[in-house]
């Protein structure tokens, strides 16, 4: 997908969105977000149609365990084209996790994508959930070699970002945070991304 056309598909997942948010979209509506760019092509996501039922984002931002508004997620078609990561799912072959740039309070929305889904006779890249991820989720990932995809600089300063913030927290020690972090800077430093 070009630039040009991310932003429209930005624009339209806006306007769909905001018809979400005051409670006018049809029922049983589909978002669409194109097919997969070259950054999510490369990283092992299929060259598919995403999709996003409206009804997945309704429950998924009211659920007990990370509740946030729908309208942080204004932007999300651009913010999953230009990705800080992509990993593989440590736990559904065939699906992906994609970290956003997208904040709900310090935490990250993360974009999971099942790939190849059957929907009647079409394969599709099947949004199967979005919500803010912790810190350690994000560490641990990259740790476990999940990466298939890191902006490295974007990378480099958010590890940076998120060393004060875990190193002021007292439920972890300190010397270990330092270790791991340390590990993942390596990590996203020595990344080589697929041409």
């Amino acid at each position: 997908m070009k630039e040009k056309d991310i932003y429209i598909v930005n624009e339209i997942f806006n306007r769909q969105l905001d018809e979400q948010i005051i409670g006018v979209q049809e029922k049983g509506h589909i978002y669409s977000l194109g097919r997969p760019n070259d950054i999510l092509l490369h990283a092992g996501i299929p060259d598919l149609p995403i999709e996003l039922a409206a009804t997945r984002l309704r429950n998924k931002a009211a659920q007990e365990n990370h509740p946030f508004d729908l309208v942080e997620l204004i932007g999300l078609p651009g913010a999953m084209y230009l990705p800080m990561c992509v990993f593989r799912s440590a736990t559904h072959i065939g699906s992906f996790v994609i970290l956003t740039k997208l904040m709900h309070q310090d935490k990250n929305f993360v974009v999971v994508i099942a790939t190849n889904r059957r929907k009647g006779c079409i394969a599709i890249n099947d949004i199967r959930t979005i919500h803010p991820r912790t810190v350690t989720n994000i560490i641990n990932w990259i740790l476990e070699g999940l990466a298939e995809y890191v902006e490295r600089e974007e990378m480099s300063a958010w590890l940076s970002d998120k060393r004060k913030e875990l190193l002021s927290k007292q439920q972890y020690n300190p010397a270990e945070v330092r270790r791991q972090l340390n590990l993942c800077a390596k990590i996203v430093k020595n990344f080589i991304n697929a041409n």
